[in-house]
């Protein structure tokens, strides 16, 4: 196992690095075109920037991660960063799901798409985009901009009413202006108790290979499950710290109520169907007393259910693909589905130093993944 750098260590390295990337923005602003109303400002240089920032330990899923405001990012993600935030024109009736990844995103998605477009689409219909496309197709990523294909967002022709529907890893700092000012779209965030979280990562890991771009194919995660949990401990698996991800998240559903909902995972298992009202609800597609009757909210969390949507061809054989970047086999996408494997994969110890590493990371926020606790 190869040795991990102890906490003093990894602090100084992101400290000398990002003070480096600082100083090597200084005094070139961004030209590129500013929609964003604000938010962050993004030098000329901010490829050499991002170059020069500290670099993270190989992940099969992310395998060039950066250390940039807190948070480790794919490479590719950082560079896109200028574009997303000078092209994307968000607009009020918009809906941006967020998430950490390997925290109910699929799902989530086929409940915001399939509930969103029940009125051209009904979730009956044989022909529905969800049996015919995996959930993250019809609900395209704005972190990749540059390799998006030119689509009109989930597929649809001509383009779907409102609300148009986009998805994201980003944390909320680093969302365009135009998603979190006052005028912002809406955004749904699901979070998830952090070592089921970091057990879905693993063997997300573990099994993906991605290609594209004409680079090699990164290997699937070689380390084990041991080395995967000290790095999840520091923060430096996957995007982490998930966190301080999902506490910026609910510091904004704080602040803005009526813009920005958050959901807990294991809440949507417990009340899938009032889970599915509460975020129609928000969206601005409400279910009526007809639909209601009608059963079209069983329906749709029928369309949607895990094993529904593994047995599906789509599902089974074909592929996520974001152009000349990466493809990933949209059976990785489909594991348990639970609450509560990390018991499977953790020593109580383990599971109690990780819920420590949390707890501490969060004091005096106000926020935490524990269900008993303070809500969202």
């Amino acid at each position: 196992m190869a040795t991990l750098p102890t906490e003093q260590q990894q602090a100084r390295e992101q400290s000398k690095g990002e003070a480096a990337a600082m100083a090597a923005s200084d005094g070139h602003e961004s030209t590129l075109p500013n929609n964003n109303g604000g938010g962050v400002v993004f030098p000329a240089n901010f490829a050499d920037v991002v170059a020069s920032l500290p670099r993270g330990p190989h992940c099969s899923l992310f395998p060039s991660l950066r250390h940039y405001r807190g948070f480790w990012l794919p490479e590719i993600t950082l560079q896109c960063l200028p574009q997303v935030h000078a092209r994307f024109d968000l607009a009020p009736t918009d809906v941006l799901i967020a998430s950490f990844p390997k925290c109910g995103t699929t799902w989530l998605k086929s409940l915001c798409f399939a509930a969103a477009r029940r009125s051209s689409h009904p979730p009956l219909d044989g022909g529905h985009p969800l049996l015919l496309r995996n959930s993250h197709d019809c609900v395209r990523s704005i972190d990749t901009l540059r390799f998006l294909q030119e689509t009109g967002g989930d597929g649809d022709a001509p383009p779907p009413p409102p609300p148009r529907l986009l998805g994201t890893h980003l944390p909320y700092s680093l969302l365009p202006a135009r998603a979190t000012g006052p005028d912002g779209c809406r955004i749904v965030y699901i979070t998830r108790d952090p070592k089921d979280t970091l057990v879905s990562l693993f063997h997300f890991n573990s099994g993906v290979v991605m290609s594209g771009g004409g680079a090699p194919a990164p290997a699937p995660e070689a380390s084990g499950f041991e080395e995967a949990f000290e790095l999840y401990c520091q923060g430096r698996y996957g995007l982490g710290p998930q966190w301080e991800h999902a506490r910026e998240y609910w510091s904004a559903s704080a602040q803005r109520p009526g813009r920005v909902l958050c959901l807990r995972y294991e809440e949507v298992l417990e009340d899938p169907a009032g889970s599915l009202r509460r975020l129609a609800a928000f969206m601005g597609c409400p279910f009526t007393a007809e639909e209601e009757g009608a059963g079209v909210v069983g329906a749709i969390l029928e369309l949607c259910g895990m094993e529904r949507q593994r047995g599906l061809e789509v599902n089974r054989s074909e592929a996520y693909v974001v152009r000349g970047l990466l493809s990933i086999g949209n059976k990785h996408f489909f594991r348990k589905g639970v609450a509560g494997d990390w018991r499977n994969h953790m020593t109580p110890e383990m599971a109690t130093r990780l819920d420590g590493v949390v707890e501490e990371a969060l004091k005096g926020s106000g926020f935490t993944f524990d269900l008993n606790g303070s809500k969202e």
